[in-house]
């Protein structure tokens, strides 16, 4: 019948809209945006990298190890909140760690798996599999950072990420280094901003529906008289 199809098209029609803001749901705010990025390494001869950053979002990186690195890999790890104004003096430590074991973390990283791909590591398959490191190419393709996958929250605002790879053998020597300066911004996905036009308008009705009850109340009253 026709009322039945009507009913169907208007389920189809909101299936559609909630369909819409699960896709808007998806949105910029998820990736944090490179401002800096910076790599050294200061064996060259043993040790190549090379990178780069599509708009701000997407980092390529390629290593080319050309020696065996026996002995104990350790990194360091430091992490900072700066001022919301560049070379502003209020920023906060957020995160310190020294002597941790590449390879142990490296081992910790490559088991952790993303929520919605079971199975998928969060370690790209192409970066770093083996520990110690061994000669061969590594890299990273079109990678960004998703802020759903760190275990604190991380609030708007511009970030100072370093990173430092050890190596103990006979003596200590500093391989090579990472520095990233980034920013989070929150964008407000277009389903979010259409709840919020719904209930500003949801406001105003009442506010009129109000006003009209008021006058005609008033109205009432004066006729009384």
């Amino acid at each position: 019948m026709k009322g039945d199809d009507d009913d169907d098209d208007d389920d189809d029609d909101v299936e559609d809209d909630y369909d819409d803001d699960d896709d808007d749901d998806v949105d910029d705010d998820l990736n944090l945006q490179f401002d800096e990025f910076y790599s050294k390494s200061f064996v060259p001869n043993n040790i190549i990298v090379s990178y780069s950053v599509q708009n701000m979002e997407m980092i390529n990186y390629n290593m080319s190890v050309k020696d065996n690195f026996p002995g104990k890999l350790l990194m360091h790890i430091f992490a900072r909140k700066l001022d919301t104004v560049p070379g502003g003096k209020n920023s906060q430590e957020m995160l310190k760690m020294k002597n941790l074991d590449f390879c142990q973390a490296l081992e910790s990283l490559r088991n952790m798996t993303f929520d919605d791909f079971q199975g998928e590591s969060l370690w790209p398959s192409t970066f770093l599999i083996s520990c110690p490191l061994t000669p061969g190419f590594y890299y990273v393709d079109n990678a960004s950072i998703d802020v759903r996958h760190f275990p604190l929250r991380i609030v708007d605002g511009r970030y100072l990420v370093q990173f430092e790879l050890i190596q103990v053998y006979d003596e200590v020597v500093k391989l090579l280094n990472c520095k990233i300066k980034l920013t989070k911004t929150t964008i407000e996905s277009k389903s979010e901003k259409t709840r919020k036009k719904s209930r500003f308008g949801n406001d105003k009705s009442d506010t009129k529906a109000t006003s009209i009850k008021e006058l005609e109340l008033s109205s009432n009253v004066k006729c009384r008289h």
